[in-house]
């Protein structure tokens, strides 16, 4: 195996880069994109790519933009949360399948939104959450249709919710 690059060499990969593309990429702010980007070179140029469309020319203190199928896996964790009904399960089937066409690894979506569905658990239904999540990736790696496990994955995590806000604020 290959360990993942520095920080340092992220830091130098993405300047080269825009410099070959005929872009100034101030230091500090290839360094913060270095860090941003957890030693992911592929994620750091797309990151660098998006500071571009932003703003142009760059500035060393320019915020650095979030990947948008992050975004929409940020925004679909939270409609999952907001509403646990049948009708929204299809709605959350129509946002996964856009992100697995858009290719998106189901192996990335599943640790995306269990990473995010964790920040609305407490620890005992993070718990819950891990083993729910592992249970359908496992899944996921013996069969063949990822939209089917990450419904799956889904669907027991609304309900699996909506039974752990009745039992903790039914009385309200």
């Amino acid at each position: 195996r290959v360990p993942a690059p520095s920080h340092q060499d992220i830091s130098s990969v993405i300047t080269n880069i825009a410099k070959k593309e005929g872009c100034s990429l101030p230091q500090q702010l290839a360094q913060r994109i270095a860090e941003k980007s957890n030693r992911n070179l592929r994620r750091a140029i797309l990151m660098v790519e998006a500071c571009k469309v932003a703003q142009y020319p760059f500035s060393a203190n320019q915020p650095i933009q979030e990947l948008d199928w992050e975004l929409y896996l940020k925004e679909t964790a939270n409609q999952i949360v907001q509403e646990q009904s049948p009708k929204k399960l299809s709605e959350i089937r129509s946002r996964l399948y856009e992100l697995i066409t858009h290719c998106i690894p189901p192996e990335v979506i599943f640790v995306g939104l269990q990473k995010e569905l964790a920040k609305n658990c407490d620890a005992e239904l993070k718990t819950e959450l891990c083993q729910i999540a592992a249970y359908y990736e496992h899944r996921l790696n013996k069969g063949n249709k990822a939209i089917y496990h990450l419904e799956a994955f889904v669907a027991k995590f609304m309900a699996t919710y909506m039974r752990y806000i009745e039992e903790t604020f039914g009385g309200f």
